[in-house]
């Protein structure tokens, strides 16, 4: 009797532990899929648009031509913020300097974000019509929310008490 209850309490443990583990496979075959992918940065936009796989060459096609752009565009952005830093830190008011490198910034930010919006338009070009229109939306949404500047000069972050 002792004998039996052992084989009937370790046959359970054995049979919840293969359906916990059925459960976790199933539940992380999409993302596993995703990261052994070709490309797994982009492989998420295939699931979530379902696109196909031409449809997914052109998307990684486009990528791969953008994202050198973006990197030089934020290697001199870096450098741009780096002179403004240092700038700021050098003086106690706006010097003609720092009016050059300000204005140097914005035309950067205005460079970089035009070409990224552009990358952009072309992505949803690569899908079918109502998936683009939802991805342009996500893309508003996650790239053109508003930053710290629209709180007001010196008002504390929203997490914040005054």
């Amino acid at each position: 009797m002792r004998r039996r209850a052992w084989w009937i309490f370790f046959g359970g443990l054995f049979l919840a532990m293969m359906a916990y583990a059925s459960v976790y496979l199933a539940g992380t075959a999409t993302k596993r899929s995703v990261e052994k992918s070709d490309n797994p940065a982009l492989a998420w936009l295939k699931h979530e648009y379902r696109l196909d796989d031409a449809q997914f060459a052109r998307l990684c096609a486009l990528y791969r031509a953008y994202r050198p752009k973006c990197m030089e565009m934020c290697r001199q952005v870096d450098a741009t913020n780096a002179q403004i830093t240092k700038l700021i830190g050098s003086a106690n008011a706006v010097t003609p300097q720092l009016k050059r490198a300000l204005a140097e910034a914005g035309q950067l930010r205005v460079e970089c974000e035009t070409t990224m919006i552009e990358h952009f338009y072309s992505v949803a070009k690569t899908m079918p019509p109502p998936q683009a229109k939802r991805f342009l939306a996500w893309v508003q949404r996650e790239t053109l929310n508003p930053g710290p500047m629209t709180q007001g000069p010196l008002s504390p972050p929203d997490d914040q008490d005054p």
